[in-house]
């Protein structure tokens, strides 16, 4: 081969291998930052959908807590209520496993999972409530408004964590390196 042909291929191969490794990191780059854009607005999609659920029910929890509902009436809202989180709760592990978060800062699941120990503790008290004797319904009441708070509380935490969650999947400047899976 002639050298008249030869360098330009040695000049051609020189230019070429740079460009496609930048586009090849461009493409990368691009995908990673769509997939953290899309866990930020999943999670932001899951608080919403936990807050309207929550705000149905702190709603009926206010009328039990004043006195103005029957205890029974509620039971089955606060069945759908736990199920629905149980649901939630779900979804955000998927979001948890792909968000990077600080050592000690709560998960976006276990943000959830407060919601429906509140839920629970309501529903514990919503029992006590059923029971005739005088101060198991006094319990009962400390129970549900305990709970009434506590899930507000979780409702205000989910909100912030979500937030959280989505912006710094707006901030890619700021992001620690994604540890590399072995499986690509």
């Amino acid at each position: 081969m002639s050298s008249s042909v030869f360098v330009p291929l040695i000049v051609f191969f020189a230019l070429a291998l740079p460009i496609l490794f930048l586009l090849w990191r461009v493409l990368v780059v691009g995908g990673e930052l769509r997939r953290d854009a899309a866990h930020g607005r999943t999670a932001l999609d899951i608080a919403r959908r936990v807050d309207i659920s929550l705000a149905e029910l702190a709603d009926l929890i206010d009328e039990l807590r004043r006195r103005k509902a029957d205890p029974d009436a509620s039971a089955d809202s606060l069945r759908a209520a736990a199920e629905a989180l149980r649901h939630y709760a779900r979804e955000a592990e998927q979001v948890d496993k792909r968000v990077i978060r600080l050592p000690g800062s709560p998960t976006f699941g276990s943000e959830i999972e407060r919601a429906q120990r509140a839920v629970d503790l309501i529903e514990h008290g919503r029992a006590l409530m059923l029971d005739v004797k005088e101060d198991r319904f006094a319990e009962g009441e400390t129970s549900v408004k305990r709970g009434y708070l506590n899930l507000l509380h979780a409702r205000d935490a989910l909100k912030a964590r979500a937030r959280q969650i989505a912006d710094e999947a707006s901030k890619p400047a700021h992001r620690v390196p994604k540890p590399r899976s072995g499986n690509g």
